[in-house]
């Protein structure tokens, strides 16, 4: 979710965090878990938990999917993920199934980890989660805990706590847990391990402290665990990702602003960044945000202050200025081309961040799309995204590597920070080039040292 993420260590994330042995003191051992969806959120979760000694199963009804997870492979990059999901596998601690029915029988712990994605009107698509409810509400056990690790619209927690009497349990203690991921994309096995904070909320305390003390049994560090109601800690999670999405919107309206008077954008976050109210993440310029995240949870958190009558006029900024930095990157390539009516422009970097091949909501699709809108013919290379990039993008040409996207063409545009692109063969490129233009859309490149090779630079806010 963001580019200017923390370092991960050389070693793996989880190898300081090896399975305690039964009795460690304070901590829910060997628990048994179910994960419901092999998502991305699901698959760190559920990869994780078995890491941290309990045994799992992960529901996910897609056979295709299924089919691949039992064999320890995932279908999307996500680092070190793979690895995880095989030792865990071998060593017994993990396994898939497609019978949600089964799955759950004996299972302490549920986790809902189902897609929740945004409606037409931008309010949150809650249909997956209510087809699992419906089923949990007949069959669910006495004393199980139902944890929504889902993004999900304040509220749903108790609303999903009141269905289980609705579907003739009332008789049957079933807890309802939230438990909100803050998980970065490209570093989502780390982040697990290593978490900022866990936010747990629920009315019933006891079930609450026993899904904080699910992570305290493999942390390796104190970590600060925030134990709250149900509400509150949805509502933690879209004040976070609103804020953290007004944080990179802000940069990059500073770096447009320096693009007119002529200021270097970088000298002003480091400036700003000093400042421990303020703080250095979230403050590096780039073509807009994206991501699975952002734009959905803005959205949703948007509607539900409109239904309050209260209008979040700051979040709807942040949804426009966002969209307006795909018209600047778009008018900084026309400007080098002079038209894109028939330019060759090679595209480095399609997924949404470094590190992951998820290209929902990347930026570099309503950019390509303007730019094939205008005439241009676009070939770009990504070194994980080409089987997303047939989904999102199906009309333009892929390449096999930096310089095959760069050749011919009348300008070459960077718009992931993947770290190739640090690297690239300078020389090769201005050869192969029809016109040596370059745009630097993540500003990864030293403007001096591009230039020397022949290439016209543009970044994002720099001189």
């Amino acid at each position: 979710m963001s580019s200017n993420d923390q370092s991960s260590p050389a070693v793996r994330p989880w190898e300081s965090a090896q399975p305690l042995a039964a009795g460690h003191t304070g901590a829910a051992t060997g628990v048994n878990i179910c994960v419901v969806g092999g998502g991305f959120v699901g698959l760190v979760a559920a990869a994780g938990f078995a890491q941290f000694g309990h045994n799992v199963v992960c529901v996910e009804k897609n056979l295709e999917r299924l089919a691949q997870l039992k064999e320890s492979r995932v279908p999307f990059f996500e680092r070190d993920l793979e690895e995880l999901l095989r030792r865990n596998t071998e060593a017994g601690r993990l396994s898939f199934s497609s019978d949600l029915k089964e799955a759950i029988v004996g299972q302490k712990v549920i986790f809902l980890a189902v897609g929740t994605p945004s409606l037409d009107n931008g309010r949150t698509d809650l249909s997956a989660l209510v087809e699992i409810v419906n089923l949990l509400g007949k069959v669910a056990e006495d004393g199980q805990i139902v944890v929504l690790k889902s993004t999900v619209p304040v509220g749903t927690g108790i609303w999903l706590q009141k269905k289980f009497p609705q579907n003739g349990n009332g008789s049957r203690s079933i807890s309802v847990v939230n438990n909100p991921e803050f998980l970065r994309e490209g570093s989502a096995v780390y982040d697990f391990f290593y978490p900022q904070r866990i936010v747990v909320g629920g009315d019933n305390q006891a079930a609450v402290e026993f899904v904080a003390n699910l992570y305290r049994v493999g942390m390796t560090r104190p970590v600060p665990i925030v134990t709250t109601n149900n509400e509150t800690a949805e509502m933690i999670k879209y004040a976070a990702n609103a804020f953290l999405a007004m944080k990179v919107g802000f940069i990059n309206e500073v770096a447009g602003l320096c693009d007119l008077v002529g200021i270097d954008v970088l000298e002003i976050a480091r400036g700003i960044g000093m400042d421990p109210r303020i703080g250095a993440e979230f403050l590096n310029p780039g073509p807009g945000w994206g991501g699975s995240c952002f734009r959905k949870d803005l959205r949703e958190f948007s509607g539900l202050a409109k239904a309050h009558d209260y209008p979040l006029i700051i979040a709807e900024a942040v949804l426009k200025a966002n969209q307006r930095q795909h018209e600047l990157v778009a008018a900084k390539i026309e400007r080098l081309t002079g038209s894109l009516e028939k330019a060759r422009i090679g595209v480095l970097g399609l997924s949404f961040k470094a590190g992951t091949s998820d290209m929902r909501d990347s930026p570099a699709i309503p950019i390509v799309q303007r730019l094939l809108e205008k005439g241009a013919e676009v070939v770009a290379y990504d070194p994980q995204a080409h089987t997303e990039a047939e989904h999102y993008l199906p009309t333009i040409e892929l390449a096999e590597n930096a310089v095959e996207a760069a050749r011919d063409a009348d300008c070459l545009v960077i718009l992931t920070e993947w770290e190739e692109f640090q690297a690239l063969d300078l020389r090769s490129i201005s050869e192969v080039m029809r016109k040596p233009n370059l745009v630097d859309a993540r500003n990864l490149l030293t403007p001096e040292v591009v230039r020397r090779y022949g290439l016209t630079y543009e970044g994002m806010g720099q001189k």
